[in-house]
């Protein structure tokens, strides 16, 4: 059985032990010391029943209670810890003095400038205490550009996470005056790697500077500059579920491999040693743009499918991303909670499982006619070729969205049915735009620079194409949907089912698809509130929203753009879709902040300042009347 096969491999065994246990610590927040003697009495009984060939659960489940020790240890309460969150309650700005750790990022919207900072004192006064936080700062107005490795002295205010989130601690909010540099960055290979990605950066304008917009989505795509995408294009990505291609991930290390390997032939170096010389270049490169999770989990499979030869063995895709979840996690525990980690493993597990399903189904496909029309199916003929690469595109879109579909509703509280279409033309349009700047940035780097305006011209019109797609995507009926989270029973009655379909027998697919029925129902089922009485949620002094009778929400609204998208997130999370009214409470509320409340959530009336207005809300009818 091939659910069986996969189970037997001891790195997958250790590498969902270790999940569970980080899982199971996150939720119930164990003792260090109770876990550790856990652990402890776990191996010991392994120790004890070595002889009888009965361990592997016991070894399994001691990885798991040590991954939670270890998780439970970094969690723990220090004084270098606890300076920040206590000056966040006993002042209202705070001063700190560290180092940038990552490269800034500037937002192509206000030129806010984002960077991690390792802040090493907490200034109070005359005294300064010890800290080893690291916070997300966004600097606006600076009046020196922030390079990686400098120290800095920043007077802001600080928020803190409730869990660490993207490596941060908290974030903190800083303006121009605040901001002081106090010592220039050394030499270092961090440094070096930077400076390497401003001059891509540099190499990707080249011929198309009177094009923001698209240099700053391309720089995004290739070079990792998230921030520096226009909010209102953001917004369209992640309404229409196509954001992922701006994560850097396995696309980017296969097209950099082949650019390298083609190099490597040319120069007839044998295929044994092409890991030797590529696996640094992929590191730099990963390491360059951010390393994110997604990129990491690339770099370890690349790895092992290029070591593996060496030693002598054959590489699996299977054991290797079992070998990455457990670096990644040993590393940084924090992950088991982080979306991005979450989402790049789950949709890449699930797109082997269904790719493997698939070609168990055409190999054991046996229909009388049917043996000619194969052959010619599998042959090198381009229309064969064509329909083979749109049927596995399908595939991959259908796989990858079932995968993730709880994930991004437990996050982001969003679905995207569109992106099931969506993905079979923005894939494909993706892989050419990467390609071609990837040339683009190889051109300029060999001192071709008519070479890399010719690419960038032609990354040009692809992005062209691919904004005007997505946008057509996003104005489609019922291209995203908000949601309510799913419970942990019902995303994990999900995931069996979907597993149980694709890797078991056949004779389990009947109980597999109830399963995730079951999961279906269960989270609809979530959705109902037996009250119909009238409920108040609020952000702040911001935004109230109401519920009144026959489940018709009216959200009352300042229209301040700072709060806009807490406030999103706030309806979202109730599964709010649409709007009965929209009442603007400030004659001197944003426009655009009101836009995006009328594109998300289409109120069916709107009262505005100094308007009066009345609305049926089912039994009864509410006045509205506001004035200046």
């Amino acid at each position: 059985m091939i659910l069986a096969q996969q189970v037997r491999r001891p790195l997958v065994g250790v590498a969902l032990s270790i999940a569970a246990g980080l899982y199971i610590q996150r939720c119930v927040d164990g003792a260090p010391l109770f876990l550790l003697s856990m652990a402890a009495f776990f191996l010991a009984v392994a120790c004890w029943t070595v002889l009888r060939r009965r361990t592997a659960l016991l070894i399994y489940i001691a990885c798991g209670v040590l991954a939670a020790t270890h998780s439970a240890i970094e969690e723990m309460p220090s004084f270098s810890r606890a300076a920040l969150p206590v000056f966040e309650v006993s002042s209202h700005e705070q001063e700190l003095t560290g180092t940038v750790e990552d490269e800034p990022a500037v937002s192509g919207a206000d030129g806010t400038v984002s960077f991690l900072f390792r802040v090493a004192t907490v200034h109070r006064g005359d005294e300064q205490l010890p800290s080893d936080a690291v916070l997300k700062v966004y600097l606006k107005d600076s009046a020196a550009p922030v390079r990686f490795g400098e120290q800095w002295r920043l007077r802001g205010r600080y928020t803190g996470y409730e869990r660490p989130r993207g490596g941060a601690d908290g974030f903190l909010s800083v303006s121009g005056p605040g901001a002081c540099k106090i010592k220039e960055a050394g030499r270092s290979l961090a440094s070096l790697c930077y400076e390497i990605r401003r001059r891509a950066a540099a190499l990707l304008r080249l011929g198309v500077e009177a094009f923001p917009e698209q240099t700053q989505l391309l720089h995004a795509m290739l070079l990792g500059y998230r921030q520096a995408i226009p909010p209102e294009l953001y917004q369209i990505f992640t309404r229409t579920g196509t954001l992922h291609i701006f994560a850097i991930s396995g696309q980017h290390v296969v097209i950099l491999g082949a650019i390298f390997i083609a190099g490597l032939k040319i120069f007839g170096i044998a295929r044994p040693r092409w890991g030797l010389l590529l696996l640094p270049v992929l590191f730099l490169y990963i390491f360059t743009t951010g390393l994110q999770p997604s990129a990491l989990r690339a770099l370890a499979m690349a790895a092992v499918f290029f070591v593996a030869p060496l030693a002598g063995r054959r590489p699996d895709a299977v054991s290797s991303i079992a070998l990455a979840t457990i670096l990644l996690l040993t590393f940084q525990p924090a992950n088991i909670g982080d979306p991005g980690f979450l989402l790049s493993f789950v949709v890449v597990c699930g797109l082997i499982i269904v790719n493997g399903w698939a070609v168990r189904q055409v190999n054991g496909l046996r229909l009388a006619g049917w043996e000619e029309p194969l052959r010619r199916l599998s042959g090198p003929h381009p229309a064969a070729l064509l329909l083979r690469n749109t049927g596995l595109l399908m595939l991959t879109s259908l796989a990858a969205w079932l995968f993730s579909a709880p994930i991004t509703a437990w996050f982001f509280n969003t679905l995207s049915p569109v992106a099931l279409i969506g993905n079979l033309a923005v894939i494909p349009l993706t892989f050419m735009v990467m390609l071609a700047g990837c040339l683009a940035v190889l051109s300029g780097a060999l001192y071709f620079p008519s070479a890399a305006v010719l690419f960038n011209q032609a990354n040009l019109l692809l992005i062209d194409l691919l904004i005007w797609i997505v946008r057509r995507l996003a104005a489609l009926p019922g291209a995203c949907c908000a949601v309510r989270a799913p419970s942990a029973l019902a995303a994990g009655l999900w995931y069996a089912g979907l597993i149980l379909f694709f890797t078991g027998p056949v004779r389990w697919r009947k109980g597999a698809l109830l399963l995730v029925l079951m999961s279906i129902l269960l989270w609809s089922t979530e959705r109902l509130e037996l009250s119909r009485d009238i409920k108040i949620i609020r952000e702040g002094n911001s935004a109230l929203a109401m519920r009144l009778p026959e489940n018709r929400w009216v959200l009352v609204t300042d229209g301040n753009p700072f709060n806009t998208m807490r406030t999103t997130r706030l309806l979202q999370k109730e599964g709010i879709n649409r709007l009965s009214a929209l009442v603007v409470s400030d004659a001197r509320a944003d426009a655009g902040a009101i836009r995006q409340f009328h594109e998300l959530f289409r109120p069916q009336q709107t009262l505005t300042d100094g308007g009066k207005e009345e609305f049926s809300a089912g039994k009864g009818s509410v006045r509205v009347s506001l004035s200046r």
